[in-house]
């Protein structure tokens, strides 16, 4: 069966869980949250244990398999969670989710978390196959004219009452990043309290507590201040900003530029290329300095730098994530050539 995100909690309330949920989708914040709304549910019908499996080169799908017909220590039902970020199937994922579908254990039950998959995969017997037995919900991106409603329904449920023209602002602050718009809808709760909501609350917000804001010290880097973009990283570091909330923002810009730079190579006209990747028309001419300024490779090399730096964070790699993020502004900013260290920084 189908089923959309907002779907979900109707789809709880009518009876059992289902022994799959396909998760499917681009949108980081909303995979994440309807993900969360799956385990919480499986939760409260007893599955508390939970397995997780990353797919990667030489996966072995039979892992997935004995995890389920192993028994619990304490006889307590599994979520068997799946994250195939790449979303290839090849014959041995086919085969063992096959299996899985055939006879699938009550006590398990089976996410299987992947980025957005074609009308071919959806139209594959395989694929069907899972469908009869579980459910696939599609996460779809919220565009710039869905935005401001989303934006609205996240206020109030948080209590609060902002005005037309409120919401309007935040939709404009935010330029479709919703993990961005959440971030500030949170930051709201705790500055104002449940009640109204104006344009002098929300601007209000926004000079009070982000004076250094991580997507504006990415907008620096891009427009080649280094200088300026190193210093708001250091005060991003020093007011407490994870690493991986800018490697998020950093890495969403990184695979645009790389994407959108590809397209051009192949003979796609800029505009079109960018309006493949959905960029805001305010976006359009930074992007467009930022290709002309710098061959495809270095968006590369600079998504290799962020890889580095995730497995930095993750502790299964070495070297300091703020040094990895100097190097990738250096690069972009064109201060340096992306190969090289970012041994002589400009001082913040």
């Amino acid at each position: 069966m189908k089923l959309r995100p907002n779907q979900v909690k109707e789809h709880f309330a009518k009876g059992p869980l289902l022994p799959l949920y396909i998760l499917s989708g681009d949108e980081p914040l909303l995979m994440q949250e309807t993900a969360d709304q799956i385990r919480a549910e499986a939760r409260k019908a007893g599955f508390s244990e939970r397995d997780l499996f990353t797919v990667e080169n030489n996966f072995d799908w039979n892992n997935v398999l004995q995890s389920g017909n192993s028994m619990s220590l304490f006889g307590d039902r599994k979520i068997l969670e799946v994250r195939n970020e790449k979303g290839k199937f090849d014959d041995a994922a086919k085969k063992a989710l096959q299996i899985y579908c055939e006879n699938p254990n009550p006590d398990n039950l089976l996410l299987l978390i992947i980025p957005k998959v074609d009308k071919k995969t959806q139209s594959a017997k395989w694929f069907m196959q899972l469908e009869t037995i579980g459910a696939f919900l599609q996460v779809w991106p919220v565009d710039a004219a869905q935005l401001p409603q989303w934006i609205h329904q996240r206020l109030r449920a948080a209590n609060l009452e902002p005005t037309r023209e409120a919401v309007q602002l935040l939709a404009e602050r935010v330029e479709g990043n919703l993990l961005a718009a959440a971030q500030e809808v949170e930051k709201l709760i705790l500055l104002r309290g449940e009640g109204p909501l104006d344009v002098r609350d929300i601007e209000d917000a926004v000079a009070d507590h982000a004076r250094y804001n991580l997507y504006d010290m990415v907008d620096e880097a891009l427009q080649g201040n280094a200088a300026h973009a190193i210093r708001m990283l250091n005060y991003l570091r020093a007011s407490g900003t994870e690493p991986p909330v800018l490697l998020w923002a950093i890495t969403k810009e990184l695979r645009t530029l790389a994407g959108v730079s590809h397209l051009i190579d192949t003979g796609l006209a800029p505009a079109r290329a960018l309006q493949e990747y959905r960029v805001w028309d305010n976006r359009k001419d930074l992007m467009q300095n930022v290709l002309k300024r710098l061959p495809g490779r270095a968006f590369k090399h600079c998504l290799l730098e962020a890889a580095r730096i995730d497995q930095a964070v993750k502790g299964l790699g070495e070297g300091d994530p703020w040094d990895g993020f100097t190097n990738i502004i250096l690069w972009l900013s064109g201060r340096i050539k992306p190969g090289l260290m970012a041994l002589d920084a400009p001082s913040a």
